[in-house]
Formats: C-alpha cells, sequence, structure tokens
C-alpha cells in the first residue's frame, strides 16, 4: 500500500493516476495496444510514451478532445477512435497485442459481453488487463461525499456514478473475465490513501478532478457548499491522522491472456 502524505496541492497527480502504472506494466513490450474506454487520455499517453503504437476508444467526443490535446502536449501520436464498449468495436479480429481498461468496465451493460469483445480483437495468446474501483466500503474517499450530497441536497443529487464499485471484488472481477473466454485471469486488490489538509481541500479536490462532483458543485449555492463540507467534515472525522485527512481508496486490478 502507498500512502500520499502531503495534504497540499502537489498530491494532485498521483491523485488522479490510480493504476495507471500497473495497467503500463501489463501491457510492456506489446507493439499494439487498445485502450479501451480511454477517457481524457491519461492511461493512452502513458502507454504510447512506454513505446506503444496506441488506439484509444470512448464514447465521448469531448473526451477524446481531452486526449487529443493530452498527446500533443506529451509529445507523442495516438490513433483516438469513437467506439462504445456496449458494441461490436470496429476492429477487425486479432488487431492489437494487447487491451486495456481503466475504470471504464464496471460501467459495461454487460461486462461479460464486452470483455468478449475485448478478446476478439486480441491476437493469439494477447494480454488483457483491467483495472476497475473496489467497493464502495474500500473507497470512502468518494463514497461519503457522495453521501454528505445525499444527506445535505437530497438523493436525486447524488445519483450519480452507481456504476461505481460493480465488479468491486477480486473474485467477481475475476470471474467475468473467465466467463468471457480468458486465460491465466489473476486478479488483486491495489490500496492506497489520498491526503487533504481537511474536508474542503477535499471537496476542492473532487470538484476540480471529478466530473460527477464538479457538476454538482457548479451548481450550489454558497450556503448550500458549506452545508456539504460540514457534512463531509463529520463524515470524514475518522480519517483524521498526523494532523491531515488520510482517505482509503482501492482498485481491482484484472489481468488474464487470450
Amino acid at each position: 500500500m502507498s500512502d500520499a502524505l502531503d495534504p497540499g496541492a502537489g498530491a494532485a497527480a498521483e491523485w488522479t493516476s490510480f493504476g495507471v502504472s500497473e495497467l503500463v506494466s501489463a501491457a510492456a513490450g506489446s507493439q499494439r495496444v487498445l485502450d479501451a474506454g480511454c477517457g481524457s487520455g491519461r492511461l493512452t499517453v502513458m502507454l504510447a510514451r512506454a513505446g506503444a503504437k496506441v488506439t484509444g476508444i470512448d464514447t465521448s467526443n469531448e473526451r477524446l478532445g481531452q486526449a487529443r490535446r493530452r498527446a500533443v502536449g506529451a509529445g507523442v501520436g495516438l490513433r483516438l477512435v469513437e467506439a462504445d464498449l456496449n458494441v461490436s468495436l470496429p476492429f477487425a479480429d486479432a488487431s492489437f497485442d494487447a487491451v486495456t481498461s481503466r475504470l471504464a468496465l464496471m460501467a459495461a451493460e454487460d461486462p461479460v459481453a464486452t470483455l468478449c469483445e475485448l478478446r476478439r480483437v486480441l491476437g493469439p495468446e494477447g494480454r488483457l488487463a483491467t483495472v476497475i474501483w473496489a467497493s464502495l466500503k474500500e473507497n470512502p474517499w468518494f463514497a461519503e461525499p457522495r453521501e454528505a450530497i445525499a444527506a445535505v441536497l437530497g438523493d436525486s443529487r447524488a445519483s450519480f456514478a452507481r456504476a461505481f464499485g460493480r465488479l468491486g471484488g477480486p473474485d467477481e472481477a475475476a470471474a467475468v473475465h473467465r466467463a468471457a473466454g480468458l486465460r491465466a485471469v489473476e486478479a488483486c486488490v491495489l490500496r492506497e490513501r489520498v491526503a487533504a489538509a481537511d474536508a474542503a481541500q477535499h471537496w476542492q479536490r473532487l470538484a476540480r478532478e471529478n466530473g460527477h462532483f464538479r457538476r454538482v458543485a457548479a451548481d450550489l449555492s454558497d450556503e448550500e457548499d458549506a452545508a456539504v463540507v460540514d457534512e463531509i467534515a463529520t463524515r470524514l472525522v475518522g480519517y483524521q491522522e498526523k494532523g491531515c485527512l488520510l482517505l482509503p481508496r482501492a482498485i481491482v486490478l484484472v489481468s488474464a491472456h487470450r
């Protein structure tokens, strides 16, 4: 377990990259890599920096635009394609040597069907590695602020990201990969803690780095914002340590072969 103890702004970069290095390592040596559900391209760019020829897919043109700008800033080339993990992918069989997916599989309508399609585009002996959030219980950094929003603003305002924690145990996550015909499936839980000086800083970081919380925060009055922060502070009091908040978070990493 790694603990980020610095409560200052410098912790933000690590705060948004949990699981990236593990997925890059899982794909090491692969020439053609598909990053499925690439979002803003954080992992996609790192895969390209490691020497792979990378294709990133996402359903959101906005997020693909962010990925494109990130690649330009990093000086790497990416192939970015608008595609949906819930339907057939626009690639021939065995198009890739490795497939990665970070924080996307849990939102698939049918995870087994999605994994079957990812298996189809893998070449013989190709490698697949996915990361999903572990259970809400293991992720109070996310779960408690969302519950605080529900307590202050009502359940409807906290109805976002209901896929968070789906397939959130290693046995369950491994089982869907095996059901898709993948071999040599291994799953483990990775844990770390994120630091914040106090509840207000944690809320500010959520609103800056997480789109769900950002959309909620954008509509709050000053009074509502203060009430949410107070509720978060109450819920996180048990995570005070060394003069700051140290908040656990956990992901499930699954690796497999075609």
